[in-house]
Parts: structure tokens; C-alpha cells; sequence
């Protein structure tokens, strides 16, 4: 007679020779640290850890300390945006150091010091021109002040610096991530 076999025996002799090979797990504990910074830095952003807790955070990770800090790396040039406030991302540069040394944090905020500077240059040119059109249509005095973020001059130019930039940054992010992950091959 025939051996009556149970659904758990079925399963496991069709899954005998299934496994995990060495480049899926590298892949897999690659991906869980990713995973893990990417958490503890989303935190750090809502301001609900501050600098301490993401230093204990991190070192709490288990993985490779290269890994660790190609992640962070890749996370925080993923995050940066030229146009918005990146002083949490400044910041963790300098406490981190991302295993680089100091010159990636003081490049990127080398480039947002150039990019809040043609803003500012500008935003001068930009508040004139709505200042006279608004004097042409007859709406002139000292307590008129327009909110220049909304006038379609102003979202024009901060889209074409924007892109400008934006093609500087991102030439910046290749290069750097280049050399983080060669540093993380090691």
C-alpha cells in the first residue's frame, strides 16, 4: 500500500533544494540595512530622534560599517533637493561623515549657498518687475507687499534655477555615490 503524506511533507520534498545562494543573501542583508537607515533617517527628519539617536541607531544596525555608511550616503543625496531646506541633511553629513571624508557635506552645501544666492539676485529683479505691474494697474502704497512666491514670474524662475542646478546636483550625486560604492566594495 501507498504512503499517505502530509500537506507539510509535500511542501517540504518540493522545497528541498530551494535555498538562499551567497549573492541573495548579500543582496538581502544589503537591502535590510538600506531599509533600517532609511527608517532612522525619515525619523531624524520628522524631528523624532535628534543627532545622539541617530548615532546610537545606527550603531545598532548590524552589517557591515561600509554598507552602513553607503546607505546613509545614498539616502541623503536621494533626499537632498536644491530648492528646499536641507540643514537636517547638512547636518548629518558633518555627524556622520557617511565613512567619506569632510568634502561631500561642504560641497552640497557649497552648491545651496550658490543656488539660495541667484535666488536672492533674483527674487530682487523679480519683485521689481511685480512691483511695477502692480503700479500699472494702480495699486500702489507702503502696506502693499505681494506674497512673490505665488506670481507666476517667480515659480517660472525658480523652476528654470531649479533645473539648472538640478543638473549640477545630480552630476554631483553620480560622482559621489561612484566613489561610496566603490568604498563599500572594499
Amino acid at each position: 500500500m501507498s504512503e499517505i503524506k502530509s500537506a507539510i511533507e509535500l511542501a517540504m520534498e518540493k522545497t528541498k533544494g530551494l535555498g538562499m545562494g551567497e549573492e541573495e543573501r548579500e543582496l538581502f542583508a544589503r537591502k535590510d540595512v538600506e531599509n533600517k537607515v532609511r527608517a532612522i533617517l525619515r525619523r531624524y527628519q520628522e524631528g523624532m530622534i535628534d543627532d545622539y539617536g541617530v548615532k546610537k541607531e545606527l550603531n545598532n544596525i548590524d552589517g557591515d560599517e561600509n554598507l552602513k555608511a553607503g546607505a546613509l550616503f545614498n539616502a541623503l543625496i536621494e533626499e537632498f533637493d536644491v530648492t528646499g531646506d536641507n540643514k537636517k541633511i547638512f547636518s548629518l553629513f558633518h555627524l556622520t561623515g557617511c565613512g567619506l571624508d569632510e568634502r561631500p557635506g561642504v560641497e552640497l552645501e557649497a552648491l545651496q549657498e550658490n543656488f539660495s544666492r541667484e535666488m536672492e539676485k533674483r527674487r530682487t529683479v523679480i519683485a521689481a518687475r511685480i512691483d511695477d505691474k502692480l503700479r500699472a494697474r494702480g495699486i500702489t502704497g507702503s502696506g502693499i507687499e505681494p506674497n512673490i512666491e505665488e506670481w507666476d514670474e517667480w515659480k517660472e524662475t525658480l523652476d528654470e534655477v531649479a533645473c539648472a542646478f538640478g543638473e549640477r546636483v545630480d552630476e554631483w550625486k553620480k560622482r559621489l555615490a561612484e566613489a561610496v560604492n566603490k568604498g563599500s566594495e572594499r
